[in-house]
């Protein structure tokens, strides 16, 4: 199954990436470093959206809010409703690079006199070819429909730029910390979900806040498209306000914690266990809970935000393979979308 593979794959990939960070970022960085920029704004479609999503709050909470960033959507750019700000930099994500609405984005960025960079992990394609400068890593090799091993690299990649660009001291320790953490992550998250029968649910609320949202939103994604199920979500505490109607003995709803906000998030997943429902817990740090995924990253700058998406991956797979439902071939959907 082509999709499992590439999620166990990860490890080696984003290993991958480290060791060829350096030359894939080098004519990127000096340009950026030379526009001395104020603003860098993330635009993308999907998964990619989700990733921007991540990505701009990682480039204000790195630069210390020096720099203004915001996520877009590619339609939002291409259909005006979001205006480009000059002298601004707008870095388009796909993994195809042929995302319509992405490269049109670019377009009109360059339009807007912003700097464009493309993200993408097919080396000549159009996003390549209408952005200003380009960080290509093509060696991401992703035959499923579903991104996840792309998603993963791409967010891993940037985040560490971000380092980079306003915090680089902290990016060597980065960049060999991601790769070696992830591994663990993975094994953990299968033996935890083998555990709590993640698969059987009919129902599932992941929440979290800040990056981790982003994460938890690419996991409704991923379990929406793998396994055609039911998924919610939302901030942790804003799951009081409505949602948690839906709570019954067949919903999983994962935690991704925040330590600013664990206390009130584990007064939520209480309330969540007395209607019924089964509690996930993912925590950067030490596990203090039954039923939980440590990514054991060790520093409080949300920077393994996207390896919280791994376990979101394993839930759609899990699901997917209980239902009878083929995961390499998602309905409705195709590797590229254009328009």
């Amino acid at each position: 199954m082509i999709t499992i593979n590439e999620v166990r794959e990860q490890p080696k990939i984003l290993a991958e990436v480290a060791k060829n960070y350096e030359e894939i970022v080098r004519r990127t960085r000096e340009i950026i470093q030379k526009a001395n920029i104020s603003q860098i704004d993330f635009v993308g479609c999907g998964s990619s959206y989700y990733l921007s999503m991540g990505l701009s709050m990682q480039a204000r909470r790195m630069s210390g809010g020096k720099v203004k960033s915001r996520l877009l959507s590619g339609s939002e750019v291409m259909l005006g409703l979001a205006d480009v700000v000059p002298g601004s930099v707008v870095v388009g994500i796909s993994r195809s690079g042929e995302s319509s609405e992405t490269v049109a984005a670019i377009k009109a960025a360059n339009m807007g006199g912003a700097l464009t960079v493309a993200v993408t992990c097919s080396e000549e394609s159009s996003i390549s070819r209408f952005a200003s400068v380009s960080l290509e890593i093509g060696f991401v090799k992703e035959e499923a429909i579903v991104m996840t091993k792309s998603f993963t690299s791409m967010s891993f990649l940037m985040s560490a730029l971000c380092r980079d660009l306003f915090t680089h001291e902290l990016l060597d320790r980065y960049l060999e910390v991601i790769p070696s953490i992830s591994q663990e992550i993975i094994a953990n998250a299968n033996f935890e979900l083998e555990l709590i029968k993640a698969g059987t649910f009919t129902h599932y609320a992941f929440l979290g806040y800040d990056e981790y949202f982003a994460a938890c939103m690419e996991g409704v994604i991923k379990v929406t498209e793998i396994s055609l199920s039911d998924v919610d979500c939302y901030q942790t505490l804003e799951f009081r306000h409505g949602p948690k109607s839906k709570i019954g003995q067949q919903s999983l709803a994962v935690v991704s914690t925040n330590p600013k906000a664990y206390d009130q998030e584990l007064k939520v997943a209480h309330d969540i266990m007395r209607l019924g429902g089964t509690v996930l817990y993912i925590h950067s740090g030490p596990s203090r809970n039954e039923h939980s995924i440590s990514t054991g990253y060790p520093q409080k700058d949300f920077g393994d935000w996207f390896l919280r998406a791994m376990p979101f991956q394993l839930i759609g797979i899990k699901r997917a393979l209980i239902k009878g439902v083929d995961p390499d071939s998602p309905n409705n959907l195709t590797r590229v979308v254009e328009i």
